[in-house]
C-alpha cells in the first residue's frame, strides 16, 4: 500500500480554534484549594477544531485550503501563522476585529491533564464563499461544525449541495460533516456524517446501547436527512459504518493503551475525507480513519497523523 493524497484538492469549513499547551511538573498540593501547583516546563500551541482537521489533511499529503473566522488577536495571529507555514491556503480565513480567538489551554502534570481554561464567543457570523468556485475546483468540502458560529446558517449546507449536484462536470463529489448540532436538519442532503454516539443518540432521541440500536440509529438519519453514509464513532470500540440500499460494516478497534481522545474526530474526518476522494470505497476508508484514530490517541493533546504511520498499522 502506497497511498498518494497529493492530488486531492480539500476545503475546511468550519470553526478553526488554537489549542495551546502548558506542560509540567508537580511535587505538592496547593495549601489554598485540593490541586497540584504545577511548575511549567514547556509550552507549545497547535491549530484546534477545522485547524487541526487542515493539519492532518496536509500531513497526510492532500491540498488544503481553509475558510472561517478567527480574531484579530495574538492567537488568531499565531494561528494563522502555523496554517501558513505548513503550506495550507488560508486566503478565505477572515479576521474579525472585537471577537477572540477560540482558545482551549490544556495543563498537563507528570504526563496527565489537570486543567483546561477555554476562551470563546459564539459569532453570528456569515461566510462568504463562491459556490460554484468549490464546487469546480474542489475534490472534498469538510465541514467542521463545532457549534461556535461559522456554521449557523443551513442555507449554506443546502446551496452547496444543490451546487454540487448541478453538473457532472463539477469536481466536487462529497461533503462530510462532523456534526455538532442537536438537529441534524442543517445536514440534510450531505454524503458523510461522521457523529459520535453521544452525538447520535441526541440527534435520533434514540437509546444506543449496542451495534443493532446504532445500526438504527443510523438508518433513521439516512432516511430522514437522505445522507449516503453514517459513520458512528464508537470509541474504543471502533467504527460503523451504515448507508444505504442496508449497508452495514463494523471497523474492529486498535488496542490502545492510555489513550488521549483530544482531536481524535478530527483526524478521522481528515483521514476518512481523503481516502474515500481517492477510493470511493467507504470500508476502505472507514478502515483507514480507525487506524489514524488510534495512531492519534496515541499520543499527548491535540495530533496529527502521517499516512506512512496509518500504512504501517494497517499492514500488521
Amino acid at each position: 500500500m502506497n497511498l498518494d493524497f497529493s492530488d486531492i484538492k480539500v476545503l475546511v469549513i468550519g470553526d478553526f480554534m488554537i489549542d495551546h499547551y502548558i506542560i509540567g511538573e508537580s511535587n505538592r498540593m496547593s495549601p489554598e484549594a485540593p490541586v497540584p501547583v504545577v511548575v511549567p516546563k514547556e509550552e507549545y500551541s497547535i491549530p484546534g477544531g477545522a485547524g487541526n482537521v487542515a493539519m492532518n489533511l496536509k500531513l497526510m499529503g492532500a491540498d488544503v485550503s481553509c475558510a472561517g473566522c478567527i480574531g484579530n488577536d495574538i492567537w488568531g495571529e499565531k494561528l494563522l501563522s502555523i496554517l501558513k507555514n505548513e503550506g495550507i491556503n488560508t486566503k478565505r480565513i477572515e479576521i474579525i476585529d472585537d471577537h477572540p480567538t477560540t482558545l482551549k489551554q490544556r495543563i498537563y502534570s507528570d504526563g496527565k491533564q489537570v486543567a483546561r481554561l477555554d476562551t470563546e464567543k459564539i459569532i453570528n457570523w456569515e461566510i462568504n464563499v463562491d459556490t460554484m468556485d468549490i464546487a469546480e475546483n474542489y475534490d472534498v468540502l469538510i465541514l467542521s461544525d463545532y457549534n461556535k458560529g461559522v456554521l449557523q446558517n443551513s442555507g449554506l449546507f443546502l446551496t452547496l449541495i444543490d451546487v454540487s449536484q448541478l453538473s457532472p462536470d463539477n469536481r466536487l463529489e462529497t461533503i462530510i460533516v462532523d456534526p455538532k448540532k442537536d438537529d441534524f436538519y442543517h445536514y440534510e442532503g450531505v454524503n458523510i456524517i461522521t457523529p459520535n454516539l453521544y452525538e447520535l443518540q441526541k440527534a435520533t432521541k434514540m437509546k444506543i446501547d449496542d451495534n443493532e440500536s446504532i445500526i438504527k440509529a443510523c438508518k433513521k438519519l439516512i432516511e430522514e436527512y437522505f445522507i449516503e453514509y453514517v459513520v458512528a464513532k464508537k470509541g474504543d470500540e471502533g467504527i460503523t459504518v451504515v448507508g444505504e440500499d442496508n449497508f452495514v460494516t463494523h471497523i474492529k478497534p486498535h488496542t490502545v493503551e492510555n489513550p488521549d481522545v483530544t482531536g481524535a474526530g478530527d483526524t478521522v474526518i481528515a483521514a476518512l475525507s481523503i481516502a474515500y476522494a481517492k477510493t470511493n470505497d467507504i470500508e476502505f476508508s472507514a478502515k483507514f480513519a480507525n487506524a489514524a484514530a488510534a495512531i492519534a490517541v496515541d499520543k499527548t493533546g491535540t495530533a496529527s497523523v502521517t499516512t506512512k504511520e496509518i500504512e504501517e498499522l494497517l499492514s500488521k
